[in-house]
């Protein structure tokens, strides 16, 4: 891997928010960037915001984590709702950027 590959990798990994927070952050600093970008592919944030709604996400943010998903994904309960709450951010943020109706 040579010096400019790293630190191109490097500066990608730091694009990705690690939680809420920093998705907000990130999100507020890079208008131009579809929310999505935001969340690393590799993650249950990522499958939230492919594969629900924000109306199941909301359902999900507001009861107990689901312990298969968390068995699954290798996250406590507390990582599995900031994953949910990440994902839900996302969503509507670019329900928001790009006027999208709200899919229940």
């Amino acid at each position: 891997m040579t010096f400019l590959s790293k630190w191109f990798e490097d500066l990608i990994r730091k694009m990705y928010a690690k939680d809420t927070k920093t998705l907000r952050r990130l999100i507020k600093e890079n208008p131009a960037e579809s929310p999505s970008v935001f969340l690393s592919d590799d993650t249950f944030a990522a499958e939230c915001y492919d594969s629900r709604t924000i109306r199941e996400l909301k359902s999900a943010f507001h009861r107990d984590a689901d312990p298969e998903e968390c068995e699954v994904w290798g996250l406590s309960p507390s990582e599995w709702k900031e994953n949910i709450e990440m994902a839900l951010t996302a969503l509507r943020a670019a329900q928001k950027k790009y006027r999208i109706n709200p899919i229940s």
